[in-house]
């Protein structure tokens, strides 16, 4: 079955399939059957017993002992601190002036933003992800070849230029006027260029913009349809810097400025106020959490629970640099560990995926294994697990992934349909250090 430009009309894949349906629960289908169309979408998700009599004459793609999970979603991540990872630098505000400011400064030099920029998206792909939320550096020029990278990946990307016009280093340091006048320079080149390239409007965090710059940054993200993302609560003593400087919370600073709204991601919120809960229920903001970071820099531990009962959207950000790793497997993990007790996997697997979605309001597009979505997905091999998924519960099967697996169980990735990663084409060249950086 071909269409008439010679690609085929549909592809029939068949594996274990994982969907998360909720915090608390999943569909578990250990014997299924993945259809995608020539648009890339998914046409049929279902038990291969029930797989409709119009494909049973399209040759089936089989994944012996593999699961499907719906592409990973990771909605807070820095490309330029790719190569910090595990730099030890203390506590956040420390390690932000000693070891990510100069690192970040690099980023004027083309040949270093072109560099990185490839090896993070290539990396991104291994490890399952595709779609990201993803901060670039304050440079102009950098951030225009960061898009580049990014549609060459054929990953979905939501990317923005930091901005910043004080409490920085001075080769860093951008005036208010020259700051917004480059963001809405690349939002006209690239917001909307491409079906899965769209622009986040970034102030850093309070502490590196004036209210004027954080005024203007909101403006422009209304005037123009795009996203909001920035930083909120991680570090005590940076709360406490915010409310000297400003005389107000973190939240309210963002509310008055404009910031907050449906279609902002706020990352970490570590230790927020009672009353700034209730602001971010109040203006539907939604908030990335990045525990592995929150560990890594002894931030502290994200309170879940406060989140799930107010209904405040919440997906999971590797935050690279200050996260050590791009896998959203060891995220998902850490996202257990940074709460010092037990989670029962289907939380984790929601919110590296479908509640990503939700958080972005893409929900009908990606995060899920439904007919209808895009064909965003990637297949794990449970051998790397050490286990065999027959006759596994599904409790079992989703409490592996979580618990065991690690970035070489990520056997092939596809977005929209596209295959854009393979572990065994990634062998054969013989380079391993997308998987392992």
């Amino acid at each position: 079955m071909e269409t008439t430009s010679g690609h085929p009309a549909f592809r029939v894949f068949r594996f274990s399939l994982l969907n998360p349906t909720s915090f608390t629960s999943f569909t578990w289908i250990p014997d299924g059957a993945l259809v995608v169309n020539s648009e890339g979408s998914i046409a049929y998700s279902g038990c291969w017993a029930d797989l409709p009599r119009e494909y049973h004459a399209v040759p089936v793609e089989e994944y012996e002992n593999c699961v499907a999970l719906p592409g990973f979603i990771d909605l807070h991540v820095h490309l330029p601190q790719f190569h910090a990872r595990g730099k030890f630098g203390k506590d956040l505000l420390s390690w932000l002036h000693h070891v990510i400011f100069p690192i970040e400064a690099t980023f004027a030099d083309p040949g270093v933003a072109r560099r990185v920029a490839r090896s993070f998206f290539a990396s991104l792909a291994a490890h399952g992800t595709t779609t990201a939320m993803v901060l670039a550096s304050v440079h102009e020029e950098a951030t225009e070849i960061a898009f580049e990278e990014a549609r060459r990946s054929r990953l979905r990307v939501i990317l923005g230029k930091i901005n910043m016009d004080m409490d920085c280093p001075e080769n860093l340091r951008e005036s208010t006027t020259e700051s917004l006048a480059a963001t809405e320079r690349l939002i006209k080149n690239w917001h909307g260029a491409t079906d899965k390239l769209r622009y986040a409007v970034t102030p850093r965090y309070a502490l590196s913009c004036s209210e004027d710059l954080l005024r203007g940054c909101a403006d422009l993200a209304g005037r123009y349809g795009t996203y909001i993302q920035t930083h909120i609560n991680e570090n005590l003593e940076e709360i406490k810097k915010v409310r000297e400087r400003f005389h107000t919370s973190y939240a309210e600073l963002y509310h008055r400025t404009g910031l907050l709204g449906k279609s902002t991601v706020l990352a970490h919120n570590v230790h927020p106020e009672e009353a700034e809960i209730d602001l971010l229920k109040r203006t539907d903001t939604a908030v990335a959490h990045c525990p592995d970071a929150n560990l890594f820099l002894g931030s502290g531990k994200f309170n879940i629970e406060k989140h799930l009962d107010r209904g405040i959207r919440f997906g999971l950000g590797t935050d690279v640099g200050a996260g050590t790793s791009l896998s959203m497997l060891r995220t998902m993990r850490a996202m257990a560990y940074v709460q010092g007790r037990s989670l029962h996997p289907a939380g984790p697997l929601y919110t590296a995926t479908r509640g990503g979605a939700v958080a972005l309001g893409l929900e009908k597009t990606i995060g899920s294994l439904n007919p209808g979505a895009c064909a965003d997905f990637v297949v794990l091999d449970f051998a790397t697990m050490e286990g065999d998924l027959r006759g596994l519960s599904a409790d079992d099967a989703a409490a592996a992934i979580v618990y065991k697996a690690d970035p070489h169980a990520v056997l092939k990735v596809y977005a929209g349909g596209e295959h854009v990663y393979s572990r065994d084409d990634q062998r054969r060249a013989g380079d391993q250090r997308i998987i392992d950086e």
